[in-house]
């Protein structure tokens, strides 16, 4: 399976991205998301796809149990 994140050329590029350097303070989506998140207090959570794992940090930070999960072997 190919990921495009184990592209070199692609990867070097995301990683500068704002996303990529301050976890969710720098995804433009974040705001709203931050609202519509349950109580995750004691909730397991699976984050499919999760990169750095900002939101799966996000999740730990607020009581969940967490499992992380990613086709990419250069960030998880």
């Amino acid at each position: 399976m190919t990921n495009i994140y184990d592209d070199q050329q692609f990867f070097d590029q995301y990683k500068e991205m704002p996303r990529s350097k301050n976890g969710l303070q720098g995804a433009g989506e974040w705001p709203t998301l931050a609202t519509i998140f349950p109580n995750l207090h004691g909730q397991t959570v699976l984050d499919l796809g999760c990169g750095y794992g900002w939101h799966c940090r996000y999740a730990a930070s607020q009581g969940a149990k967490k499992t992380l999960v990613s086709t990419c072997l250069r960030r998880c």
